[in-house]
């Protein structure tokens, strides 16, 4: 008798979990059927839950393989009509030719009320939640990769640019080189220059670039100080590039230029030599001593202006819930002491959703005073 009254009660625990547990759905909404080598596009999954499921954590990480790079450009979590709904955009750009069978997974964490309802009243002392792991597989998806032997590929334009064609003997010219568009445009290699007689002096590539949903956009700058006795030229600089808007090969190619060098002062040609007297040295030692005042003072001002400079408000964990409920449940499962007045106050219905969140900003702001 008690082995049935054992085996019923166990029968009864499975139902009640089974039921308890959201039912959710992936799909894929939007992705390419071809791409050229190095050509990136969005594959764009969706997971539907047929609840809110406040109780539901979803961890996915596109991981690159060898036939191509994934990389998450944008996720999206809302609740639509009391159905939760998670959207996430995958860069794909592939690295070699072929088919491309797309293979991604996620993690889907689950944790049981029982656990929750147990922490937000107290009963669990050593804080240990009940999660259920399950690693899900993404719907297949399947590109033809086209073979591409261009340097890059998206929508790019090229520039050269010289500050002067005219300089004096030993008088730097400055070379700046922008590459700016969109597309795979982390993949750039710097360009390098060597001009016979001529010394230059470079630094990294700067790059300013954002990632979207055509790649990587914003702009690559190159700058050379070129120093030189004797006119030279600079020569002409290219990139290859296959554009994804004519789906064309071309060839980005600057014009060479001449820099033509003037003969400079020396001291040696002179008939006398300059000369100085007391009163100069310090006037020069004035004009020293206040551009390093001038230095100091525009320093701290800077410094000043950066301290006070206004700050974008970061989204908190919690501006995702859409009820009471859901917000105790993320606020159990962070496990931290000082919550436990919030979630109790939720439970009791001592506090709305807005009130709660209001508390809990109030509660980070004093925290980061304090620091």
């Amino acid at each position: 008798m008690k082995q049935s009254l054992g085996r019923l009660l166990l029968l009864f625990l499975l139902i009640v979990g089974t039921v308890d547990a959201a039912q959710y759905k992936w799909s894929v909404l939007k992705a390419p059927k071809q791409l050229h080598v190095g050509e990136g596009a969005v594959v764009r999954y969706q997971c539907l839950f047929d609840g809110s499921a406040g109780d539901y954590t979803v961890v996915f990480k596109p991981t690159d393989s060898k036939s191509y790079k994934a990389s998450m450009v944008t996720q999206d979590d809302h609740v639509i009509n009391g159905k939760r709904i998670l959207q996430f955009d995958v860069l794909i750009t592939p690295v070699s030719a072929g088919i491309l069978d797309i293979k991604l997974d996620a993690l889907m964490r689950h944790t049981t009320f029982g656990s929750i309802e147990n922490a937000s009243i107290g009963r669990d002392n050593v804080k240990k939640y009940d999660f259920k792991d399950e690693k899900v597989m993404m719907p297949d998806v399947k590109i033809q990769a086209i073979e591409n032997t261009a340097d890059l590929s998206g929508e790019i334009t090229f520039a050269v640019q010289v500050d002067k064609v005219k300089a004096r003997s030993h008088e730097p010219v400055h070379l700046s080189l922008y590459v700016r568009g969109r597309g795979n445009l982390n993949e750039f290699v710097p360009f390098e220059l060597n001009i016979s007689g001529v010394k230059h002096f470079s630094e990294p590539a700067y790059r300013n670039l954002s990632l979207g949903e055509n790649g990587y956009e914003g702009e690559i700058r190159q700058e050379f100080a070129l120093v030189s006795e004797k006119s030279f030229v600079i020569p002409s600089f290219s990139v290859s590039v296959f554009d994804t808007k004519s789906h064309t090969s071309k060839i980005l190619r600057s014009h060479s230029i001449a820099i033509e060098i003037e003969k400079g002062f020396e001291p040696s040609n002179l008939l006398d030599a300059p000369q100085s007297n007391g009163y100069t040295h310090w006037k020069q030692y004035g004009f020293y001593a206040l551009f390093v005042l001038l230095g100091v003072i525009l320093a701290e001002a800077a410094r000043w202006l950066w301290a006070h400079r206004p700050r974008r408000k970061s989204k908190a964990f919690w501006d995702s819930a859409q009820t009471a409920k859901e917000l105790s449940v993320l606020l159990s499962l962070q496990g931290e002491s000082h919550y436990l007045q919030i979630i109790q106050m939720l439970d009791e219905g001592k506090l709305t959703l807005n009130e709660a969140k209001n508390e809990l900003r109030r509660m980070i702001s004093t925290n980061e005073e304090k620091r």
